[in-house]
């Protein structure tokens, strides 16, 4: 396998793990297994996945399960965590804060400790947080403060703030509400002008982006209506986002994905540990054959590289 950076992959922080056991989350989001992780087994699926640096950040649930003083607790125990990770690995690891959202000043302030502290090489955000989601005013603060430093921020998906009774309640939400809540959040922060509001946050969106591309149209025609002045631009808002492969993007999906972004804006991800390692070993080889030299190039190599100058 070729050489890769890997935007999207997850771990465990001690004080998040210890969250989850404490409310005995064995299964996670609906019903999806908690897989196992340490730093043994990052740093082997590592080296059997051909990836040279890894970037990190907790997936779902979210660390805020309505106890705000916990979830700021847990959210700098295991930032600091990270930390130790990128100084113990500084050639192998980089990771992604996590905020104590929907908690505004603690998550400024965990902003600004992370940045100017910790030097971590960006933050996670929950496509909601207990409800709230990215393009709410209420988060103005918070997106300031990403936005000065112009922050490399990953979306990532969780439990959608209503799921309709009686209709599939009973899937993990990773096979499909995962999908529809990534769509919402990236739509409320372009419909909201967020994302124009704050240009100097380089959102990822990760597993190909969900189902943004087949959607895309649909909504760039509808927009005229909401916006008719033509201050949002859905195409082009789409266009400027990142995009990681997590998940299994290929063949379908990437083909979608390349009708509305440019190939310097994609990027690959493992989403190890909740993708099991032999699936990524048979999705990094469908995406060997599935992508062009050149292709491989920037999407392994050189977008990263881009992104992660800093650290790399």
């Amino acid at each position: 396998m070729r050489e890769k950076i890997d935007i999207h992959a997850h771990y465990f922080p001690p004080a998040y793990d210890q969250m989850l056991e404490k409310r005995g989350m064995k299964l996670l989001d609906g019903g999806f297994p908690k897989p196992e992780w340490n730093e043994e087994i990052q740093l082997s699926s590592m080296a059997t996945l051909g990836i040279s640096y890894s970037v990190l950040s907790i997936s779902s649930p979210h660390l805020h399960m309505g106890d705000a003083a916990e979830a700021i607790e847990v959210a700098r125990a295991s930032n600091e965590y990270g930390a130790e990770l990128m100084k113990k690995y500084p050639e192998k690891i980089g990771v992604l804060a996590s905020l104590p959202l929907p908690e505004i000043d603690a998550a400024v302030e965990e902003v600004k400790y992370c940045r100017n502290e910790l030097h971590v090489t960006g933050f996670a955000l929950q496509t909601n947080s207990c409800g709230m989601y990215l393009g709410d005013t209420r988060l103005e603060p918070v997106m300031e403060v990403l936005n000065q430093s112009k922050e490399l921020v990953l979306i990532h998906p969780t439990e959608p703030a209503a799921i309709p009774k009686g209709v599939n309640e009973t899937l993990p939400y990773p096979m499909m509400e995962f999908f529809f809540d990534t769509c919402r959040a990236v739509m409320n922060l372009i419909l909201t002008g967020t994302l124009n509001k704050y240009p100097g946050i380089r959102f990822v969106i990760p597993h190909a982006g969900a189902y943004l591309p087949i959607i895309s149209d649909r909504v760039a025609s509808m927009s005229k209506m909401l916006c008719p002045d033509g201050s949002v631009d859905i195409r082009k808002c789409l266009a400027d986002l990142y995009y990681d492969l997590g998940g299994t993007a290929m063949p379908k999906q990437y083909g979608n994905l390349c009708q509305i972004t440019t190939g310097d804006h994609i990027l690959y991800g493992s989403d190890t540990p909740f993708t099991p390692l032999p699936l990524c070993c048979k999705l990094a080889e469908t995406m060997d054959e599935g992508l062009t030299a050149e292709m491989q190039e920037l999407v392994y190599r050189e977008n990263p590289k881009k992104l992660l100058s800093v650290f790399l």
